[in-house]
């Protein structure tokens, strides 16, 4: 018997995960784990198991059922085996009597070959983590720790992980505020305030100021006024968070901002509607970057948005910060933003690459 830790793409529908698991079986593979990754090839399934034999009938099988035909194989050993929650927990609570042993930490967390401390204003420290096989996680304004494994690359769902543990150890600065005053490019302040019920006819008033167009491109239909319906679901915090954005010192709305959750393991979605006369103005930027923080704080590996090829501000915000965006058929798209990675890089500005000072994950 060889144990083996498989990653593979399931096709997202009814079954999918069962014709894998079946897969396996009838090849005589013992699955003794499985969890769930979000990558850019979407919702990816990591599944260890004991197959006996040649594993490599048991790897094709699962490799004919994936949709892109991707499938990663690599030996895995005993002690891997077990809960993830749990290992994460065991190793915070060692880092808080030992944090300089982080990288140490970080390895065997995301089962790494090689993990160490590196200063961040070094250029080839962010030009490696730009391999896929080395991964670049800031534990401070100036050093960090560069991981790296050359069976298979990092996903999000483990650059997510990987955060979290740090912030775990660090001293805390509590939650991210919802409500908050953020800045567009241009310096104009924004405030941000999570949706009321009793901001029912302000936000009525802002869907009648929005043309046909924006209204559409928001919702994908015609909607002159903001139904009692979508409101409550704006106001509520089982479906995830809404922000009326203010210009600061004004009471009328210009835009609003939404984070949902998904029923996919770490994913939020993203959306906003900004005023007709308020666009390219860097409002719908800052508000796509405020969420994103948020984002982070919540845990979600990547953020998505759905929308139509011809809402051309939604596309270029969401490519500004880093998505990647693929058409669905017709004329929709999807736009996949990696959370962490994106925050890492500098969500609160551009990119700060080449020598430059990186951001730590979860400031604001």
């Amino acid at each position: 018997m060889g144990l083996w830790r498989i990653r593979t793409a399931v096709e997202d529908r009814p079954g999918g995960l069962a014709e894998v698991v079946g897969a396996l079986a009838r090849h005589g593979g013992n699955i003794v784990g499985l969890s769930l990754h979000t990558d850019v090839a979407g919702v990816v399934d990591e599944f260890v198991v004991d197959v006996p034999g040649d594993q490599a009938r048991a790897v094709r099988a699962v490799a004919e059922l994936s949709p892109s035909g991707a499938v990663t194989a690599v030996p895995a050993h005993r002690r891997e085996v077990g809960d993830d929650v749990t290992r994460a927990l065991l190793l915070t609570a060692r880092l808080r009597t030992h944090p300089n042993r982080l990288p140490e930490a970080l390895a065997e967390l995301l089962l790494a070959d090689d993990a160490r401390w590196t200063n961040l204003t070094r250029a080839d420290a962010v030009a490696d983590a730009d391999t896929g096989t080395a991964m670049l996680v800031p534990v401070g304004p100036l050093r960090g720790v560069l991981v790296r494994r050359a069976s298979h690359p990092f996903t999000w769902t483990e650059s997510s992980r990987a955060d979290a543990l740090v912030r775990s150890v660090m001293p805390s600065t509590g939650p991210v505020p919802t409500d908050r005053i953020v800045r567009t490019g241009e310096g104009v302040a924004l405030s941000l305030r999570q949706v009321r019920d009793t901001d029912a006819p302000s936000l009525s008033d802002l869907h009648r100021r929005c043309s046909e167009e924006t209204v559409r491109n928001r919702y994908f239909t015609g909607m002159s006024e903001l139904s009692p319906r979508m409101l409550r679901v704006f106001c509520d915090p089982e479906r995830g968070l809404t922000l009326a954005v203010r210009p600061r010192g004004r009471e009328e709305p210009v835009a609003l901002g939404h984070l949902m959750y998904t029923l996919d393991p770490g994913v939020g979605e993203i959306a906003f509607l900004v005023e007709d006369a308020w666009q390219g103005r860097g409002v719908g930027t800052a508000v796509a970057r405020a969420l994103t923080v948020v984002a982070a704080d919540w845990g979600l590996a990547e953020v998505r948005a759905e929308t139509s090829l011809a809402n051309t501000g939604m596309l270029r915000i969401m490519r500004r910060l880093g998505a990647s965006v693929r058409p669905q058929g017709g004329t929709y798209v999807h736009a996949r933003l990696p959370v962490a990675e994106a925050v890492q890089a500098g969500v609160g500005g551009e990119a700060r690459r080449g020598g430059q000072v990186a951001r730590l994950m979860g400031q604001a």
